[in-house]
């Protein structure tokens, strides 16, 4: 597949501290046997969120995207005006495929896993959420994401799994559900959450390969949005983010990306994570070297 590189990409990526690691827990905290798990209704600390994204309010949907920034507004201004428009963004989708709550069908596909679920008493937490980025192309790309913390003294470790929806959807069509549409939609987050209840479930008992290929890593779920200004622009099909290739099959990879959780959507800030997602999701996968 396409890949070609983008000094904007570069600078925008590598600028500042170093991206964090996704990295599974350490062995030395807990073993095999001794994971447990808690599921919280509750969303992640806003320091885990993307800056810049917006809570569709009274929902576990976080939205983003990226109009309304501009170099004659500045840095600040200009993330200011960004944060607006998500924040009415939000407030316009509510209704829609937020009505389903991800929640119980992440509880329900981590109990079919086996993996013990212990609300009072849990080496992690999960969160289970929904990323919903608007894309330059106008169309809703959604992924399914269990953000999990590891609990008790000293744990500070945090992952993020994500499995992208294979269904866009327009403005209008997410603003006109159909019931086939939302049965359609409910099917997809289920496949979604019984696939990062595998990959969590392996990761956290040290199943999960940490490395694997290093790749170059492309997919408008990750950066959905044309980078650049002053009629100069890095197209999202253009960009991508270094990764470890961890596992793939005909129908679908699963890549580890390094990344920071609160950088913004053009900062990456959708990179973070184990991700999940099908071989026709991909724009860019290439080895690196």
């Amino acid at each position: 597949m396409l890949a070609r590189p983008s000094l904007l990409v570069a600078v925008l990526m590598l600028g500042g501290c170093a991206a964090a690691p996704s990295s599974p827990p350490s062995s030395k905290t807990t073993t095999p046997e001794s994971v447990s798990i808690a599921v919280s209704d509750a969303l992640p600390a806003s320091g885990y969120l993307p800056e810049q994204s917006a809570v569709a309010p009274g929902t576990k949907y976080v939205v983003l995207q990226a109009s309304g920034g501009s170099l004659f507004l500045g840095p600040i201004l200009g993330s200011a005006n960004i944060s607006s428009k998500t924040k009415a963004m939000a407030e316009e989708v509510k209704g829609t495929v937020l009505s389903v709550d991800p929640e119980p069908v992440a509880l329900d596909a981590i109990l079919h896993t086996g993996l013990p679920v212990n609300e009072s008493s849990s080496t992690y937490t999960v969160k289970p959420f929904v990323f919903m980025q608007h894309c330059d192309d106008g169309k809703f790309r959604l992924s399914l994401v269990f953000h999990v913390q590891g609990n008790g003294a000293g744990s500070s470790w945090v992952g993020r799994y994500i499995y992208d929806l294979p269904t866009a959807y327009d403005d209008s069509r997410l603003k006109s559900m159909s019931p086939a549409d939302l049965a359609n939609y409910r099917a997809e987050l289920s496949a979604g959450a019984a696939a990062l209840s595998d990959l969590m479930q392996r990761d956290l008992k040290g199943e999960l390969p940490m490395k694997g290929t290093a790749v170059n890593f492309g997919s408008l779920y990750i950066m959905g949005v044309k980078m650049g200004g002053m009629g100069i622009y890095t197209q999202p099909q253009e960009i991508h983010f270094r990764g470890q290739l961890i596992e793939e099959t005909d129908s679908y990879v699963t890549v580890r990306l390094d990344g920071h959780m609160h950088n913004t959507l053009m900062g990456g800030g959708l990179a973070f994570g184990v991700h999940r997602t099908s071989r026709k999701l991909a724009h860019t996968l290439t080895p690196v070297g």
